[in-house]
């Protein structure tokens, strides 16, 4: 019988590409475009405590001990956990790293417990996934994802189209490491002071995202879809650059990315409030090429510049057998 006393999961990083409707007349707000990807990650391990024994609580972990805090008080269960932060997504960069940290430790300490809880029932618990779906989408899932947007109800933004991204095509990603994007309750104020949307645009990006981004992702058509995804991006980039300064949050990157336009690179543009920004690229080839290219051109000197592939698997859940230390591993979280 396994032993349900310690547990790893390794939860995706995602980009959010854009909203579809920011209008919200047809009674649902929102609607979001994104994709998992590899290589940024965060991982954590959640051991049963049952001596109650008070374990360092430092900035590394500190917000997952709140996550968890909270899961185990509303579902009512008088145990603690230890938990270890392996690795963390960057902070407030635009990659969803609360999501994934929340949906991680949740998750974990539901299976621990047999607590038997949903992906949507965390989320709710703890406060994830109220504007867009897309995080709670790449940890089951992966994939380019899309959510039928946030409706009247408490239910969280359903996803309804998810989608394998090419494996040979590249994002180049860039990061500003010093910088933080948007986020908590300046997030909240920022968009209760915006304008209203036009809905004109909101049918325009529905139909760029229905009848562009999605048909060409399948047909696997790069320059349709990476010249749409930069349509999206420049138009919900334009209705927040009241906000953030422009379209980009960040002046480096904002260069950055007219260079790689005007060199024939159209599908750019920032994950959420960034200040990460993102170049999508056919190929491998193509990408170290162009990353090459960046470093010569710009100083990059707070810049990470990195080259990843879209994921097209969800979170990875590992039971650790304490006694004999075996693991299972590379179970996809929904095939469980």
């Amino acid at each position: 019988m396994k032993n349900k006393s310690k547990i790893q999961i390794t939860s995706p990083a995602r980009l959010h590409l854009g909203f579809m409707d920011l209008n919200g007349s047809l009674g649902r707000k929102f609607g979001s475009v994104g994709l998992a990807i590899d290589s940024v990650e965060t991982s954590v391990t959640v051991t049963k405590n049952p001596m109650h024994i008070t374990h360092d609580i430092n900035e590394k972990n500190k917000r997952a001990y709140s996550y968890a805090d909270t899961i185990l008080k509303a579902y009512e269960v008088d145990e603690s956990v230890v938990i270890q932060v392996n690795k963390k997504i960057p902070e407030h960069a635009g990659l969803g790293s609360g999501t994934q940290l929340a949906l991680s430790i949740g998750m974990a300490i539901s299976k621990l417990f047999d607590l038997n809880l949903s992906l949507m029932d965390v989320g709710k618990v703890l406060d994830r996934g109220n504007r867009s779906g897309i995080g709670i989408g790449a940890f089951e899932n992966g994939g380019f994802l899309i959510d039928g947007g946030k409706g009247k109800s408490a239910e969280l933004p359903p996803i309804t189209v998810r989608q394998d991204f090419p494996e040979n095509w590249r994002i180049i990603l860039l990061i500003n490491s010093r910088e933080k994007g948007i986020h908590g309750q300046s997030e909240y104020n920022a968009f209760k002071t915006l304008k209203p949307f036009p809905e004109n645009l909101s049918e325009k990006l529905c139909r760029l995202v229905n009848l562009v981004i999605l048909p060409s992702l399948i047909e696997k058509n790069f320059k349709d879809f990476s010249s749409a995804i930069g349509k999206l991006q420049k138009i919900v980039g334009t209705h927040f650059s009241p906000i953030q300064g422009g379209v980009y949050s960040n002046p480096d990157i904002a260069n950055i990315m007219s260079y790689v336009e005007k060199n024939g690179f159209m599908g750019v543009g920032q994950s959420s409030w960034g200040p990460t920004g993102f170049i999508l690229t056919d190929s491998d080839t193509s990408a170290h090429k162009l990353t090459k290219d960046i470093r010569q051109n710009f100083l990059c000197k707070d810049l990470q510049i990195e080259i990843i592939q879209g994921r097209n698997k969800g979170s990875c859940i590992e039971f650790i057998d304490s006694n004999t230390d075996s693991q299972n591993k590379n179970l996809n979280i929904h095939k469980e």
